[in-house]
């Protein structure tokens, strides 16, 4: 620590989840944005990103990612580094004994996945995955299954959709056959959204059981975007889980336009136990606002971002916020309570419930998953 505050280093520019992650970081009075990096030979548009990002934070680009790790002002790295290299990027931030925010899901591969959980692991530091787990209605439920409030957990469903992208553009009838590798992840257009955000469903699955899934049967398709038939992937997934003791887990991920929703998309839960069952919502507590205004637009497609995904280009495409609905607490907020209570354990000395071990389970949850839905079949794991 310099100057009683903990140091972050970036990596990761604009067009990354860093445009908020590090801004969290940057509010929090225990920490102190120190530089951004990245691997001496990134590609380099990627490297234009992150001297974008630096220049909005107003903190210095550092471009050998070693030099970097060599401060001793850093003392934690916020890692959105893209999915094809967060294996050999985030082990070399671990191996140069710094905390490690990390972006999800935690890599591309199961194999990346178990690399960067034995790393931290060896080095001894505090890790922490982003995920939904610290919004008020994940804490709810994980509140009422420890307080025994629907008895023996038998089961669990869980929806993740996001609401963002020009929806309706996909040709009717398609259909697209799945792959069971995942050869890439990045694309500019869109992303693998059972991965990107199916990570969320399955991690609370994860983290509220803390029960290891036995087997996997999955779905993938094209619905909605154009985008993503163009990509070869999907928009859309499915996931039936059998879990250890005879738990079934259910979740639904992927993302399905602007007009789909009066918010950010649905989050919702249920839990059915021996006693009772139990549902929470994302979206409640909440007030529904009628008003004399024009109705929410979706945005022109931005042509670098037409999922609509990452704050500055939607800035740059003039997005009017939905009022529809306004939170009258912290559920619409994720990212801010998910990182102070990083910054909690890092005080504490104490493992993130989020931890990298537990997010490489996810990882090779949904990899069966894809695996799983090129083949019709139930996969073990």
């Amino acid at each position: 620590m310099t100057n009683g505050k903990y140091g972050v280093l970036v990596i990761g520019g604009r067009r990354t989840h860093q445009e908020s992650y590090a801004r969290c970081f940057a509010e929090d009075e225990r920490c102190e944005l120190i530089a951004a990096s990245d691997e001496l030979d990134a590609p380099p548009e990627y490297v234009k990103l992150n001297r974008q990002l630096a220049e909005d934070l107003q903190i210095p680009y550092i471009p050998d990612l070693n030099e970097a790790l060599a401060r001793d002002d850093v003392d934690i790295v916020s890692s959105c580094v893209q999915n094809e290299r967060r294996g050999r990027v985030n082990v070399k931030c671990a191996e140069a004994g710094k905390h490690l925010y990390l972006d999800k899901p935690l890599a591309m591969s199961a194999e990346d996945a178990q690399v960067i959980a034995a790393a931290v692991e060896k080095a001894g530091v505090c890790n922490q995955m982003f995920s939904n787990m610290h919004t008020p209605w994940a804490q709810a439920a994980k509140k009422a299954l420890n307080n025994g409030e629907i008895g023996e957990l038998r089961a669990i469903h869980c929806d993740v959709l996001f609401a963002k992208g020009q929806v309706g553009t996909a040709p009717v009838g398609h259909k697209r056959v799945e792959k069971p590798n995942v050869e890439r992840y990045t694309f500019i257009e869109a992303k693998r959204e059972m991965f990107d955000v199916g990570v969320y469903p399955v991690s609370m699955v994860n983290w509220l059981t803390q029960k290891r899934v036995k087997t996997v049967f999955g779905t993938t398709a094209n619905y909605f975007f154009k985008e993503h038939i163009a990509c070869g992937i999907e928009d859309f997934g499915a996931l039936m889980m059998t879990l250890e003791d005879g738990v079934v887990a259910t979740i639904i991920g992927g993302r399905a336009g602007w007009m789909s929703h009066p918010k950010g998309g649905v989050q919702r839960l249920h839990l059915i136990g021996t006693r009772g069952t139990l549902a929470f919502d994302g979206s409640q507590p909440r007030l529904e606002v009628f008003a004399d205004e024009a109705p929410f637009q979706q945005p022109p497609a931005h042509p670098l971002d037409p999922m609509g995904m990452w704050s500055s280009t939607q800035t740059e495409s003039g997005i009017v916020p939905k009022r529809q609905w306004v939170s009258v607490s912290e559920a619409s907020e994720q990212q801010a309570p998910d990182m102070r209570a990083f910054v909690d354990c890092i005080e504490a000395g104490r493992s993130s419930e989020m931890n990298a071990a537990l997010a490489a389970q996810s990882v090779a949850v949904i990899r069966a998953g894809y695996e799983s839905a090129a083949s019709g079949k139930i996969v073990a794991i």
